[in-house]
């Protein structure tokens, strides 16, 4: 395995994680989105770990047979106490996964072992998931692997400057690293391939992880819908009408920004993305909740309910989108929840679809503003917050009764006096990101965006 360590000489964050993760547990899992890196690193631990074997499920293996043979050698290994790291990748091509994960737990119950290691990774996380906390529950570590984050990025080249302008390389320079991504419809292809064999492979039913009707171009109907949605608060019934879809997507992306006359890009829209919206609107509150649910399990899309009352549950947005919940209409989606891409990468990606040769390399301030809102909702806690929108237009970006937190995202040095933050009860922690503004003003923390948006992203450490 040299040539990987010469080949991919950079560690991510999560490789550290894992690594102390071996020391501290007989068995790791190692979760994450699709081709975010989770093999790269179980190859390079394969290098520096003098014990360790790898194996690929999913390239290693021809028959399920071999893969039950194989699983049984782990088992009497455990049993035999042997030194030994085995490093499984794709496990969730196994031949009953959740059944082998399951007996991997047993054996280890039935014995003294200290010398047994296993790390199981594999890209479908929803199911992982599961049957590591189900076979054994606090008894195993479950590492986060994700997406190159802006400090590794930073590491990754060499640079200590945190900035506007770093940030913005790194929303543009990101796919450098990720040299096999060819496009997102591509990798959702992959990612509904991928469920649809672990749901089969499945012994018991993984919940909420439903994806049989839904397909990659309606996934990117969602993805595309969120654009407009994205901040504009947008009711159902403006957004079903053909010129609001136009004049939207114009607005955002006019010749104020990208000099591009307004006649040539409505041209490029309706060739582009008219057909998606027109796909969107009809598909019915099922299609949309079913996709909705499979973004979020991919980890692709974060999900924040949108409400104007601060003693609202603000668990309400799982409970919209539950299997049990029939409930769900297509203007609640428009209204009560705001749809965010949560990497840099995939929504700069798509609007490079929209835009071709007019792409820029740095972002201006709408679309800017747009993607460090989804970037920044995709860091912070995603379970027990709400978006705060009222009948009179008061916004306030994320509130946390449970933290005691509001944050009002921005990419402009925008006054105190426009966050609305004075509705908030008392005692709550204020946040206002900034262009390049820090320190505090009255009750409210200033902080620049790309600084926010360092602090709170994994990868630091590595400088």
């Amino acid at each position: 395995m040299g040539n990987i360590m010469r080949e991919y000489p950079f560690k991510r964050n999560f490789y550290y994680e894992t690594e102390k993760a071996i020391e501290k547990s007989a068995v790791s899992f190692v979760l994450g989105a699709r081709k975010c890196g989770k093999s790269i690193c179980m190859k390079q631990l394969e290098s520096s770990i003098k014990e360790a074997v790898y194996i690929d499920v999913k390239k290693d293996f021809e028959s399920d047979i071999e893969k039950i043979k194989f699983m049984k050698q782990v088992r009497n290994d455990i049993e035999n106490n042997k030194k030994i790291v085995y490093l499984i990748d794709e496990a969730t091509y196994l031949h009953f996964p959740d059944k082998e994960i399951a007996e991997t737990a047993g054996a280890f119950s039935d014995v003294k072992n200290t010398n047994t290691k296993i790390v199981f990774a594999g890209s479908q996380s929803k199911a992982l998931d599961c049957w590591g906390h189900r076979a054994f529950a606090g008894n195993a570590s479950f590492i986060t692997a994700d997406f190159l984050s802006y400090p590794e990025w930073l590491a990754y080249k060499g640079i200590a400057e945190v900035s506007a302008r770093t940030y913005q390389d790194f929303i543009t320079g990101t796919r450098e690293f990720y040299s096999e991504f060819t496009s997102t419809r591509d990798y959702l292809q992959g990612c509904l391939d991928e469920t649809v064999l672990s749901n089969q492979k499945a012994v018991e039913i993984i919940f909420e992880n439903d994806c049989s009707d839904i397909s990659a171009e309606m996934l990117l109907d969602v993805l595309y819908a969120s654009l407009i949605t994205l901040h504009n608060h947008t009711n159902y019934q403006s957004f079903a009408s053909s010129h609001v879809l136009k004049d939207t997507i114009t607005h955002i992306f006019s010749d104020e920004y990208l000099q591009i006359g307004d006649e040539e890009l409505k041209k490029r829209i309706d060739g582009i993305i008219g057909e998606r919206y027109r796909n969107f609107r009809n598909m019915d509150a099922r299609q949309i909740k079913q996709c909705l649910q499979f973004l979020t399990n991919c980890g692709l899309i974060t999900t924040t309910y949108v409400t104007d009352d601060f003693s609202a549950n603000p668990y309400v947005c799982q409970r919209l989108l539950s299997d049990h919940n029939d409930d769900l209409t297509k203007p609640d989606v428009m209204r009560k929840i705001n749809i965010c891409i949560s990497y840099p990468m995939f929504y700069a990606d798509i609007v490079k679809d929209l835009l071709g040769d007019y792409m820029p390399d740095q972002f201006p301030g709408a679309l800017l503003g747009s993607i460090v809102e989804c970037h920044t909702r995709g860091l912070l806690p995603q379970t027990g917050c709400f978006e705060y929108h009222d009948s009179e237009e008061r916004e306030i970006d994320y509130v946390s009764n449970s933290r005691l937190t509001a944050i009002e995202i921005s990419t402009a040095n925008k006054k105190i006096a426009d966050t609305h933050f004075e509705i908030l009860p008392e005692d709550y922690k204020k946040i206002l990101l900034t262009k390049d503004k820090t320190g505090r003003q009255d009750d409210t923390e200033l902080v620049p965006y790309y600084q926010f948006i360092y602090d709170l992203s994994v990868g630091k450490n590595l400088f």
